[in-house]
């Protein structure tokens, strides 16, 4: 009989030995930075952003990891554009990355990180506000709008198309179950090509094709 204890605490405790040493934990991550449109014709002023998720790692070996998460992520940028003045549009965003990353070990509670590999990111919701001037009359006159970013300029949204994706670079150093990073977005996708057909090429030497920017530091926790 007690020997039959004995291995049964013997096997709970290999269990939770095999439990704390999985390959797979989880965490959550949040994050502020700024953002604007890079691209041609579109070198916008930032804006505040914003990022919340939680996310998985798996460990390959010593030094390489796979990482990957589900974010709420809120960027744009101001820009004028073309009759539009004082432009500000706002982007929310369902994104995914995914990561390889390489770690160096600093010491017992210590170690970085550097990762890189692509997101991509499905428009969720989004405001545009600005005004519009008439450049026709002898004194500018306007109106201040808002509308959506996302949909089409015909149903009087701002034109944005909903999918985005990109690069994404990360340093991060961890203290124990303690997260702090940086973390940066370039956008590989024209989010607009809509308002190009209702400005002149001649205004804008040749259209204007926004793509997004985003950099955020950002303090998450590991659970295990």
């Amino acid at each position: 009989m007690k020997k039959k204890i004995i291995i049964t605490v013997c096997m709970a405790m290999a269990a939770l030995t095999g439990l704390a040493q999985s390959p797979l934990s989880f965490h959550a991550k949040a994050g502020i930075g700024t953002s604007h449109f890079h691209g041609k014709h579109s070198g916008s002023d930032t804006q505040m952003a914003y990022k919340a998720g939680i996310g998985a790692e798996y460990v390959l070996n010593k030094t390489w990891v796979l990482q990957s998460a589900l974010e709420f992520v809120s960027i744009g940028g101001k820009d004028e554009i073309g009759h539009v003045g004082n432009a500000r549009m706002h982007e929310l965003y369902l994104q995914i990355p995914l990561m390889t990353a390489a770690r160096l070990h600093l010491g017992k509670d210590y170690h970085a990180s550097l990762s890189v590999g692509p997101y991509a990111a499905i428009g969720v919701a989004g405001k545009t506000s600005g005004e519009t001037y008439n450049h026709s009359s002898s004194v500018q006159e306007g109106y201040r709008f808002k509308t959506g970013t996302f949909g089409s300029m015909a149903d009087g949204k701002m034109g944005n198309h909903r999918f985005d994706a990109g690069i994404a670079v990360g340093l991060t150093f961890e203290y124990k179950r303690f997260i702090i990073g940086a973390e940066t977005q370039v956008g590989l996708v024209k989010v607009n090509e809509q308002i190009n057909q209702m400005i002149s090429h001649s205004e804008e030497g040749g259209g204007y094709f926004p793509k997004n920017f985003a950099a955020f530091f950002t303090l998450g926790y590991r659970f295990r």
